[in-house]
C-alpha cells in the first residue's frame, strides 16, 4: 500500500478564523523542506491565498456537494501526488449552522439543511486524519464546545505559554484528544492580514513570522506522524485519471482574462480544459488591445472590475474586440465581476455609472451588503452551449453583484429566485454562480464540444 501523507485541518467554532494558524503550519512545513499542496473543502474563492505564497502552489478545491466520490478522489490524487503532504482546509460539520464570512470577518447563518461542501464528508471519502483547531479566546470553562470528531487538536489565540498548557491539560482530560501545537495572539499580524484587500497575497515575511510563533508551541514530528498514518485505500483508483466516458476531448482555444481586475478562477477547471485538449491562453482586458488569435471561447472570471472601471472603459480596443467576438457568433462565459464587465454599465457605490462591453443589456451594481457565498442549484430553462434544457447546475452564488435589466436578456434558470443568476444574449452567458467545471464533468463538456456560431448581432436585432 503506497503512502500519501494527508491531513484535514478544520475549525469547530463558527467565529474562528483558520487563516493565520494554517499559514503558520504551512510555513513550518516549508522550513522542514516538506512540499505542501492545500485544498479547500468548498468551491469558494478565498480573499487571500497565503498558501500560494508559502508553497508556490495555488490552493485547489474539493467539494462533496459538487463532486462524486470518484471525481473527488481523482482530483485529489492528480494534484496531491506532486507534493510531500496534502492539507485539506475547511470547517467541520459541527459549525455547519454558521458559515464564516471570510470577506468581512463576521458570522452569518448558513442554510439550515447544511447544503454545500462538507469537510467531514471529504474526510470519509479521502480517509483523512483530522486536526481540529480550537480558538482559545472563544472557550468558556462553564460551556465548552461539543467534543469534535478529531484525532488531534491545535490551540489558536492563546495568550501565553501558561494559557496554552492550561487549555491543553483541560481539553486532553475532558475530550481525550492530544493537543499537538498552537499559535498565540499575534495581534499585529492578524490585523494586517484582516486588512488585506480581496485577491491580494500576504507578504512572505508575514507568513514566516507566523511560522516562527507556531514553532514555540508545536511539534512538527507529531503532525507528520499523523499525516502518514494511513495509506491509500485499495478501492481508490490506481492513478489519477483525467478521462471519463461522457467527457469529450476538444481542440477549442480558450482565452482567459487575467490581470488585476480579473483573477478568480478555479485552477482545477483550467487544468482539466488543457488535459482534455483545449488550448488555454491568457489576456488582459486592462492592457491588451485584442484577444488571442483564433479564440473560440472567452472566459471572464470574477475579480474587482469596479476598482478598475475607468481603465477598463478607456481600453476601447478591447471593448470592441469583445463586441466583435459576440457579433461573430462566438462564445463568452463570465462569472461575478466578469458578468459585470459584460453589461452595459457598472455602477459603483457612489452611484457613478461607467460604460462596459455592452454584450448583456443590463446595469451591474455592487451590493451594499456583503453576503457570503451561498450554495445554489439551478435548472436550465432553455438550451445553451452549457447544456440542454433540464440540465442541473450547482455552484455558489456571488451576491455581491446585482443586475438591473435594461433590455432583452435570456434567463436560463427555471427557478424564480435565481432569475438573474444565469443570463445571456446570443452566445454570451453571464453567471452570478461560481461554477467549478472540473467538479461537474458534464458542464465541462460544454466548453469542449464544438458549437455552431449564433446569428450575428446585426442580423438578430
Amino acid at each position: 500500500m503506497s503512502i500519501l501523507p494527508r491531513l484535514a485541518v478544520g475549525a469547530i467554532q463558527p467565529e474562528a478564523d483558520l487563516q493565520p494558524i494554517v499559514w503558520a503550519l504551512l510555513d513550518s512545513l516549508k522550513g522542514a523542506s516538506i512540499r505542501t499542496q492545500t485544498f479547500l473543502s468548498r468551491a469558494c474563492f478565498k480573499p487571500c491565498d497565503g498558501a500560494a505564497v508559502i508553497s508556490n502552489n495555488t490552493s485547489r478545491h474539493l467539494d462533496s456537494w459538487l463532486m462524486t466520490p470518484e471525481v473527488c478522489r481523482q482530483a485529489f490524487l492528480r494534484t496531491a501526488a506532486t507534493a510531500d503532504l496534502a492539507l485539506v482546509e475547511g470547517r467541520y460539520d459541527q459549525a455547519a449552522f454558521h458559515s464564516y464570512n471570510n470577506f468581512e470577518g463576521k458570522a452569518a447563518e448558513s442554510q439550515p439543511d447544511g447544503s454545500g461542501g462538507s469537510l467531514d464528508t471529504l474526510c470519509d471519502w479521502l480517509d483523512l486524519p483530522r486536526i481540529a483547531v480550537v480558538d482559545a479566546r472563544l472557550l468558556n470553562h462553564c460551556c465548552l464546545p461539543q467534543r469534535p470528531v478529531a484525532d488531534r487538536l491545535l490551540l489558536d489565540r492563546v495568550t501565553d505559554s501558561g494559557d496554552y498548557y492550561r487549555w491543553q491539560t483541560i481539553l486532553e482530560s475532558l475530550w481525550g484528544i492530544p493537543v499537538i501545537g498552537g499559535l498565540d495572539e499575534c495581534s499585529a499580524l492578524r490585523q494586517s492580514i484582516a486588512a488585506l484587500p480581496a485577491g491580494s497575497k500576504p507578504p512572505r515575511e508575514w507568513c514566516a513570522a507566523l511560522g516562527e510563533r507556531w514553532r514555540q508551541y508545536s511539534c512538527l514530528k507529531r503532525v507528520m506522524q499523523l499525516a502518514t498514518r494511513h495509506g491509500i485505500p485499495a478501492d481508490w483508483p490506481a492513478q489519477a485519471v483525467d478521462e471519463g466516458p461522457s467527457l469529450p476531448r476538444g481542440n477549442v482555444r480558450v482565452a482567459v482574462a487575467y490581470d488585476e481586475a480579473f483573477h478568480c478562477y478555479f485552477p482545477d477547471t483550467l487544468d482539466m480544459l488543457e488535459l482534455r485538449g483545449a488550448t488555454v491562453r491568457v489576456f488582459s482586458p486592462l492592457r491588451d488591445e485584442c484577444l488571442p488569435a483564433e479564440t473560440d471561447i472567452v472566459y471572464l472570471g470574477c475579480g474587482s472590475p469596479h476598482e478598475h472601471a475607468a481603465a477598463l472603459a478607456e481600453n476601447h480596443c478591447m471593448l470592441m474586440a469583445l463586441k466583435e467576438h459576440v457579433c461573430s457568433g462566438k462564445r463568452i462565459y463570465a462569472e461575478g465581476g466578469g458578468l459585470a464587465y459584460l453589461c452595459q454599465h457598472v455602477e459603483t457605490a457612489d452611484g457613478c455609472r461607467t460604460p462596459m462591453v455592452g454584450a448583456l443589456r443590463a446595469v451591474a451594481r455592487r451590493n451594499p451588503q456583503r453576503v457570503p457565498p451561498q450554495p445554489v442549484e439551478v435548472t436550465l430553462a432553455s438550451d445553451s452551449w452549457l447544456g440542454p434544457v433540464g440540465t442541473r447546475l450547482r455552484g455558489y452564488r456571488n451576491s455581491n453583484w446585482l443586475l438591473e435589466p435594461t433590455g432583452c436578456l435570456t434567463r436560463f434558470a427555471q427557478e424564480r429566485e435565481s432569475e438573474f443568476d444565469l443570463v445571456g444574449r446570443h452566445q454570451a452567458i453571464g453567471s452570478r454562480i461560481h461554477l467549478n467545471f472540473a467538479a461537474q464533468p458534464t458542464l465541462l463538456g460544454g466548453f469542449l464540444r464544438p458549437c455552431p456560431a449564433a446569428l450575428a448581432w446585426g442580423e438578430a436585432r
